[in-house]
C-alpha cells in the first residue's frame, strides 16, 4: 500500500478515535516515515500527555514504530506539545 495512503488512514484514524484534537503538524517524509503534532486542548499536562501515549500506542498498534516527544508547557510556550514520529516499514526511527 503506497505510504502516503497509509499515513492518511491513519491520522483519519486517529481522529476517530481520539477527538478532539488539536492538531499542529502532519509530514510525510519520502522515506516512509512521518510525524504528527498535537498541542493540548486546555486540559492538563498529565491528561494530555497520556492521550499522547494512548495514540502512540494505537499508533503501534497498526504495526508501525512511534515514538513520543514531550514538550512542556513554560514561559516561553504557554502550551503543552507532542510529536509522535513515525516509521511505516516497523524499522527503527
Amino acid at each position: 500500500m503506497d505510504i502516503l495512503k497509509q499515513f492518511l488512514d491513519l491520522n483519519i484514524a486517529i481522529q476517530k478515535e481520539f477527538n478532539p484534537l488539536n492538531w499542529v503538524d502532519i509530514t510525510n517524509y519520502e522515506n516512509g516515515t512521518g510525524s504528527i503534532s498535537f498541542t493540548d486542548d486546555g486540559e492538563s499536562s498529565d491528561e494530555f500527555f497520556t492521550k499522547m501515549v494512548s495514540i502512540k500506542d494505537f499508533i503501534k498498534g497498526f504495526g508501525y514504530s512511534a515514538s513520543l516527544t514531550k514538550y512542556e508547557a513554560d514561559k516561553l510556550c504557554p502550551y503543552n506539545e507532542a510529536r509522535i514520529d513515525i516509521n511505516f516499514n516497523g524499522g527503527e526511527l
